[in-house]
């Protein structure tokens, strides 16, 4: 029972950690398009604060961030196995959700080119989502 109570609690840190990153980057544009106040970006410190401690307990504490990005000399089979699953899902995630921003982004009328705000939560989603399948779908490490 306690071993599917912590795999609820890492799921949870996970939907945490990816919201507050959409949330983040959104409010960054909400505030950027619609020309609310700077003040609103305040916010951005609690986003933060939730992303980072999501963060810890999603993928450090798991280990499936070390797990993803060790060479695969230190893998055993199943690992590797583990490994290769969860990056060639993950692409395959990535690569559509790529595509359905960079059309947004494109046909929006208000958007402009992509910035480095958009691009850093892309390359952070891009190295997080990997560790994310592993985390979600394996036992605990």
């Amino acid at each position: 029972m306690k071993n599917q109570k912590s795999k609820q609690q890492i799921r949870i840190f996970i939907l945490l950690n990816f919201s507050s990153l959409i949330a983040g980057i959104s409010l960054f544009y909400l505030v950027k398009i619609l020309q609310w106040p700077i003040s609103y970006l305040l916010l951005e410190i609690v986003i933060l604060a939730i992303f980072i401690i999501s963060l810890i307990k999603a993928f450090i504490v798991t280990n499936s961030w070390k797990m993803v990005h060790t060479s695969p000399k230190n893998l055993d089979e199943r690992e590797m196995t583990i490994v290769l699953n969860a990056i060639r899902y993950a692409y395959s995630i990535f690569t559509i959700l790529c595509l359905v921003i960079i059309y947004v982004f494109a046909i929006g009328k208000y958007f402009q080119p992509i910035d480095v705000v958009l691009a850093s939560g892309l390359l952070y989603l891009a190295h997080m989502l990997p560790a994310a399948i592993i985390a979600w779908t394996e036992k605990v490490l």
